[in-house]
């Protein structure tokens, strides 16, 4: 198994680990965070066949998933 592809799974499993956790404790922040990690990931995945270094797409991807999670913990926050 490559190192990358490692590193990946690892991503992976932390960032469902903290989703799991935020469903448990019943934290919409903790949860939002965990779903915005995996997010990212699948955005980092999803852009490979455009090209572009890793870097280039991770800074797409979390990006996005940043502003996902800036933006539900404003919804959470006002609608809760």
């Amino acid at each position: 198994m490559a190192a990358y592809t490692l590193l990946q799974l690892i991503e992976v499993a932390a960032a469902s680990a903290i989703l799991l956790v935020g469903i448990r404790t019943h934290s919409a922040p903790v949860a939002l965070l965990g779903g915005a990690l995996l997010l990212a990931k699948a955005l980092v995945n999803i852009l490979w066949p455009e090209g572009g270094s890793v870097y280039r797409r991770s800074l797409i991807g979390y990006a996005v998933g940043g502003i996902f999670f800036i933006g539900a913990n404003i919804l959470v926050h006002f609608t809760g």
